[in-house]
């Protein structure tokens, strides 16, 4: 049976859809965990000469509900235009408009799926072609002859595309990176992403995590409970750090900038906050501040604050735990490479100055790595010998005093540098 998807090349083009084929075939997955699977597994078949025939992605998932079909198939403009949800990390394929992308390299795409109805489990096909997107067929509901539900979309004619960029090594990193966030968050629940049978590993870019759980209470004393996941990345998986906001069943839904943006030092950081404080909020209408003006209850308000207050601490103490453990060594040979230091000679008082110079220097990092960034080598270099001045004389314990007035300093930290001058 033939059906109007009110679809056209223009409205593809509108609607931003991507126009990468590693970025299509993500948000054929993304589809797969939007429809709650737990396993999507591509499958790429290529011929003699290394071109790509067919992909096949499967999953696991509820399948394509019948009664759906109307808005994700065949009323594509309107389901742009009518609340759609804003584009966040977790809603890639939301709505299902990233199915209408494979005619980016493919000639047809052909869905598969299976859905519950009732007691039984009830099979149909879809099938859309590039060169008539404004239809669709669908086959008649029929018993399925497989035990769960789940689709299968095959791409078919595929053009443009050999089995090197896909079976190559930056495919599986674009989709370790893509997906990287997503599986270490449903780790306990068994999900993965199979590439021709193979997982995919994810857990080579995660140099640090962490996850922990505390209360929160409110003016009425009520209490609210957090779960948060720390993540540091070896690399930028993005070009900005948020705080990620997600209700009980971990759609995301709202985003805040943390407060290490501007740090300039490679803490590669991400942090997903989930609680059921979060539900019920709508994502079309997330504009999460600092302020909190999402939340119109006074209640609400001031846990969301102690809720910031304590993901700031949390990040201050793994950002500092960082710089010290290995960020700061970096940073010490960088000013040692670029001859920066004052010229010491070899004599024990010298090297002694110069271990003192080391330390304070390690201490003022620590506290702000910022103190050392964009400032130009002569002036480091001139800033780094008046402190080295300032310990050959009795007047060194002024340096304490000199620096608070433009690193605020904790008393922990305090102590450490008063230690050094003393």
């Amino acid at each position: 049976m033939k059906n109007s998807t009110k679809i056209t090349n223009a409205s593809i083009e509108a609607a931003g859809l991507p126009k990468d084929a590693k970025q299509v075939i993500a948000e054929y997955v993304w589809n797969g965990f939007d429809a709650k699977a737990t396993t999507v597994s591509i499958d790429i078949s290529s011929n003699e000469l290394g071109y790509i025939e067919r992909i096949g992605i499967s999953d696991n998932g509820e399948g394509i509900a019948p009664d759906t079909l109307d808005y994700s198939f065949g009323n594509f403009l309107d389901s742009l235009k009518k609340a759609q949800p804003k584009r966040t990390s977790y809603t890639r394929g939301k709505k299902g408009k990233g199915r209408f992308s494979f005619s980016l390299f493919a000639t047809r795409a052909t869905w598969n799926t299976v859905v519950a109805i009732g007691d039984e489990l009830m099979q149909y096909k879809l099938v859309i072609d590039k060169d008539a997107k404004e239809t669709y067929e669908s086959t008649e509901l029929q018993p399925s002859h497989v035990d769960h539900t789940g689709t299968t979309v095959v791409l078919e004619g595929v053009f443009g595309l050999n089995a090197f960029g896909l079976d190559a090594d930056e495919f599986l990193d674009f989709l370790a990176q893509e997906f990287c966030w997503f599986l270490h968050l449903n780790k306990d629940m068994g999900y993965s992403i199979k590439i021709n049978g193979k997982p995919i590993s994810y857990q080579q870019l995660i140099q640090e995590a962490d996850e922990i759980a505390f209360t929160v209470y409110g003016p009425e004393e009520n209490s609210f409970a957090f779960r948060v996941n720390y993540i540091r990345w070896k690399y930028p998986i993005g070009d900005r750090y948020y705080y990620y906001f997600m209700d009980s069943h971990k759609v995301e839904v709202a985003k805040l900038l943390s407060s290490f943006n501007n740090n300039a030092i490679d803490f590669h950081h991400s942090v997903y906050v989930e609680s059921a404080f979060f539900n019920g909020f709508e994502q079309s209408d997330m504009a999460l501040s600092s302020e909190g003006n999402l939340f119109s209850e006074k209640e609400h308000l001031v846990v969301y604050r102690k809720l910031l207050t304590e993901l700031r601490d949390m990040l201050d103490r793994k950002q500092k735990k960082y710089v010290r453990e290995q960020a700061v060594n970096i940073k010490l040979q960088e000013l040692m490479q670029k001859d920066l230091l004052p010229r010491y000679s070899s004599s024990d008082m010298d090297i002694k100055r110069k271990n003192t110079l080391l330390l304070l220097i390690q201490e003022l990092y620590i506290a702000d790595p910022r103190a050392f960034v964009g400032i130009k080598a002569d002036l480091i270099r001139t800033y780094l010998g008046f402190l080295d001045l300032l310990l050959q004389t009795d007047r060194k314990l002024e340096i304490l005093p000199i620096i608070e007035q433009a690193i605020p300093l904790s008393d922990r930290e305090r102590e450490r540098i008063g230690r050094i001058l003393g």
